[in-house]
């Protein structure tokens, strides 16, 4: 993979009453651009619809959620240029598409590759195709998750924390939280939450230490989650969606990932950790990853 390399001055190194305070700081603003995304929405579509349990959610409720990952990723710019008075290198635009792009066709590969061994375990068995017309709330569902859950568990807490503590800290930290995080999904257990901290949350947090950008996990996050949930008709972190195509998953939990998904499952957790170590080891040789509570500088590639 080739990644630009232009580097620019490293971020400053934080107190721990510095890492509070803008800690505090990053709350408020998720909590103001969020609320005022759901207060908008509630102003001119109404109350939300009553969601059940197994029930697709509408339309409306997909596009409110991408909105709602636009006002946090608004949340971070204010972040970075008002409180911390920094230039936003992790989400430089010249490298953008083409970070974002190879990420999101290695999830997209990657997905294939666990549906691949399901089918040649039998485990996976296609039983006929929808329309891509369905693809809709999937699609907006990825789009979401992917801005919104890494800037919040990569941008947000693995970059303040790594500036306090280093990246080994702050790796596992994002990664537990980013497991923590779906504790409340259908299928979630100790072991799914495990599973996800192991295997994506290191390795989407191992993404932008290995390019100093937002955007390749971005695109792993969008990638994994649109082939899960709009293609292959798998369960994305316990959740169900229309898909291309119509697919039964039948099998032993540990091959499939019972009623959480691949995510829970050791084929899935597997193709996450390879990749993972891949992207720590350039991140170790090309000397991008903070010590504890060194001093040493960091370059960082905008």
């Amino acid at each position: 993979m080739q990644f630009y390399e232009a580097a620019h001055s490293p971020p400053e190194r934080l107190s721990f009453g510095m890492l509070l305070l803008y800690g505090l700081a990053a709350v408020a603003l998720i909590s103001l651009c969020g609320g005022a995304v759901v207060v908008g929405n509630r102003m001119l579509f109404g109350p939300a619809p009553e969601l059940v349990a197994g029930q697709v959610w509408p339309l409306r409720i997909w596009l409110a959620y991408l909105a709602l990952a636009g006002a946090i990723a608004v949340a971070y710019g204010l972040q970075v240029r008002f409180v911390e008075r920094r230039p936003c290198s992790e989400l430089a635009l010249r490298p953008a598409v083409a970070e974002t792009g190879v990420g999101a066709a290695l999830g997209i590969i990657f997905a294939a590759l666990v549906v691949l061994l399901l089918a040649v375990t039998g485990c996976y068995r296609i039983v006929g195709w929808h329309s891509p017309f369905d693809l809709a709330a999937p699609a907006l569902m990825a789009i979401g998750a992917g801005v919104m859950e890494e800037i919040i568990a990569r941008g947000f807490v693995l970059g303040l924390i790594e500036r306090w503590a280093g990246s080994g800290v702050a790796l596992v930290s994002s990664a537990i939280l980013f497991g923590a995080a779906h504790i409340e999904n259908t299928g979630a257990g100790a072991w799914p939450v495990i599973a996800l901290s192991l295997g994506a949350g290191v390795t989407l947090g191992a993404a932008y230490l290995a390019t100093r950008r937002l955007w390749l996990p971005i695109g792993l996050h969008f990638g994994w989650n649109f082939a899960q949930s709009a293609l292959f008709g798998l369960l994305d972190s316990g959740a169900s969606f229309p898909s291309l195509i119509d697919a039964r998953i039948a099998g032993p939990g540990w091959l499939t990932g019972g009623a959480f998904g691949p995510e829970a499952s050791v084929p899935g957790l597997a193709v996450w950790v390879l990749f993972g170590v891949v992207l720590l080891f350039r991140a170790v040789r090309r000397n991008r990853i903070v010590p504890w509570r060194s001093s040493r500088s960091l370059e960082v590639p905008c």
